[in-house]
């Protein structure tokens, strides 16, 4: 899987690969010293995303392809690119399951 177009609720959009994404409407997000906290006002729902998660919202955020955003997550966390990879698909898999971002048409 990888990911192409990533947009906050914020209006901010990342380009990435193939596949595209976007955040609910109720979807807000703040980056605050403990990570990023993740609201989700329909269901009165949040979540703290803490270290590598963090870093990982981040670097999507902030526009970074994946393939930087995979070496990175490999060299942080000792592993094959591969393996990195499959963890930062997770993370999307993730946040998709939640509901926080959805496939984009």
């Amino acid at each position: 899987m990888s990911i192409h177009h990533l947009m906050g609720s914020h209006g901010e959009t990342v380009e990435n690969s193939s596949v595209r994404f976007s955040s609910h409407d109720d979807v807000a997000w703040l980056r605050d010293r403990a990570g990023v906290f993740v609201f989700k006002s329909r269901c009165q729902k949040y979540w703290l995303l803490a270290g590598l998660e963090a870093d990982l919202w981040d670097w999507f955020v902030l526009g970074h392809p994946l393939d930087i955003i995979t070496e990175r997550f490999a060299a942080i966390t000792n592993t094959p690119k591969e393996s990195a990879r499959q963890g930062v698909v997770r993370f999307v898999r993730y946040l998709v399951q939640e509901e926080i971002w959805v496939e984009a048409s």
